[in-house]
């Protein structure tokens, strides 16, 4: 069995900020499949194609490393991971046609598939996964006040770099997530080293590892559901009339809560019962989902944001905790990105449709049928973590 790693807190931190750093551009989407549209003149199932490439392929990359995390070196990872994505998503900025963007896009997402299976196949192999969780995703929330506060001005950057080159609309975005990645290869020679590779199969039963893949399937039923919404949530906002500014404020208030409300989750990992607490956070999420869908007055929107965007990360910790639990190689908890994105990859398609035929408040009750179809799916697993903490 493998011994789980002591990591301390400024070695979390750093694995935590090359994350979120090299996610900067997935952490934009309902910025960028805005962008998009407005940038090359699409529809919403358009642009939502475009983007569901990009999060296939990162679901790919995550998917294919999540298998072999125990295996390569995290440090070579994320210098190789970041590097591909700070020279795509600058060459993002020269893409003048739809496919030249997507071309661009794909391997940008195979290398953050990569970088985010690595970070959370060592967070899943340390001592204290939930709370180790718990500050990935409040780190997730930092970036997420800062995102909010960039992206809508970037969104209107108009800088003439040359006679015949002029960087507007979405090229300002990919010039912050190029930024971004910069600031990850910096900091990866502070990650912590890799332990001596002496890991032995343990002996976990089919039935866990069975419900263990169930759960990560239902979290992607759930992610998939939310994201029919969730990326269209600028949108949204800008069919009642908000600003791209304004948005960026109200997410600016979502994301100070996804700072907190993770690590309090985390906390809360570690000292109760998994199933009510995530019981709850589902239900919330479900009535903020119609709520957002539903809005169409400035404060309703204010209302229903910070929640439906905050409530997943904060469900995520507790989740990861209790998967960390029944598979402690970490394969399971690394692969968690693949199957996230794997949902979230078809929400843009789906919801494009979905909106552009019946609205947004079709697309919301779809949306939190999923999400409870997801929440069903992982009960076993979370049920069955409870029953492991209750022998120890």
């Amino acid at each position: 069995m493998s011994i789980p790693e002591n990591l301390k807190a400024s070695e979390v931190a750093s694995i935590a900020f090359v994350l979120i750093c090299c996610f900067a551009a997935s952490l934009g989407m309902a910025f960028n499949i805005d962008g998009i549209k407005e940038s090359f003149n699409l529809t919403n199932a358009y642009a939502g194609r475009l983007i569901s490439l990009e999060m296939i392929s990162i679901a790919l990359g995550n998917f294919f490393f999540a298998r072999i995390t125990h295996k390569t070196n995290s440090k070579t990872v994320f210098f190789i991971g970041a590097s591909v994505i700070l020279f795509f998503n600058l060459l993002s900025i020269l893409a003048t046609e739809p496919l030249h963007l997507a071309f661009f896009r794909i391997p940008a997402g195979l290398a953050l598939g990569a970088v985010a299976a690595t970070c959370a196949g060592r967070i899943a192999k340390s001592d204290k996964p939930d709370l180790n969780f718990g500050a990935i995703n409040s780190a997730v929330g930092l970036m997420g006040v800062f995102m909010a506060f960039a992206l809508p001005r970037a969104l209107n950057l108009d800088f003439p770099v040359t006679s015949s080159l002029r960087l507007t609309g979405i090229d300002g975005l990919y010039l912050v997530y190029g930024l971004c990645a910069l600031f990850a290869l910096l900091v990866v020679s502070r990650t912590p080293s890799d332990q001596p590779k002496k890991f032995q199969a343990q002996h976990k039963s089919s039935k866990a590892l069975r419900i263990g893949w169930l759960a990560l399937f239902g979290i992607g039923v759930m992610f998939f559901g939310h994201g029919t919404v969730g990326i269209f949530i600028v949108r949204i906002g800008r069919e009642i009339g908000l600003s791209s500014e304004n948005i960026g404020y109200i997410f600016m208030v979502g994301s100070s809560l996804g700072i907190i409300l993770p690590l309090i989750a985390g906390w809360v990992g570690t000292k109760i019962k998994a199933f009510f607490p995530i019981l709850i956070l589902v239900i919330l999420l479900a009535v903020a989902t119609l709520g957002l869908s539903n809005s169409n007055l400035p404060w309703q929107y204010f209302l229903a944001v910070p929640i439906f965007a905050t409530l997943p990360t904060t469900i995520m910790p507790i989740f990861l905790g209790c998967l960390s639990r029944a598979d402690r190689s970490g394969k399971l908890a690394a692969s968690h990105v693949a199957f996230v994105l794997s949902g979230t990859s078809v929400a843009p398609f789906i919801g494009g449709m979905l909106i552009d035929n019946g609205g947004f408040a079709f697309a919301g009750g779809f949306a939190v049928i999923m999400i409870m179809l997801g929440a069903l799916l992982i009960c076993p697993m979370v049920l069955n973590a409870d029953r492991q903490r209750a022998l120890f």
